[in-house]
């Protein structure tokens, strides 16, 4: 059992490092020369890159508790009020990168709207969540809070003023 487990994790690092492509029906200039697909590689977002997700995300209010019990009508009106800023996270985090994302995310959100089907962002969005969770984040702030860097160190006296 524990084998397979260390398993499952080195094949997730590996997809982590290398990434993971996926396939999006080509626009229509493509199209015109030929090209139905094209395919892009999602890898690990990066930090900034996962700070400006969040961002997108929690500008939108949800909460989790809102999204267990929902309903079809409640799901329909949240993507409406929703739908653009979701996309946008979706694609900056697809982007993956300073100036990628900071140029090219409303074209690409707008592209991704129109031109992928649910199945196709919910594979974008599930594989952005494997990499890019926040429990490395968690596990950094845990790490740097025990380090105290702030108290003094072996040698030195507390000394008041």
């Amino acid at each position: 059992m524990i084998e397979n487990i260390d398993k499952e994790s080195l094949v997730a690092d590996h997809l982590l490092h290398r990434g993971t492509r996926m396939k999006v029906r080509a626009p229509f200039f493509l199209k015109w020369i030929g090209i139905k697909a094209f395919s892009m590689t999602v890898r690990a977002p990066f930090e900034g890159t996962m700070h400006r997700v969040a961002k997108y995300y929690l500008s939108t209010g949800i909460k989790e508790d809102q999204l267990n019990e929902i309903t079809y009508e409640e799901a329909l009106s949240l993507w409406t009020i929703h739908g653009k800023v979701i996309s946008k996270a979706i694609a900056c985090a697809w982007l993956n990168g300073f100036w990628s994302g900071m140029l090219f995310t409303n074209p690409v959100a707008w592209y991704i709207r129109w031109h992928c089907t649910p199945k196709e962002l919910f594979g974008i969005t599930t594989i952005l969540l494997l990499y890019g969770g926040t429990s490395d984040f968690m596990n950094i702030t845990r790490s740097v809070r025990m380090m105290k860097m702030t108290s003094p160190k072996l040698g030195q006296t507390n000394q008041g003023s």
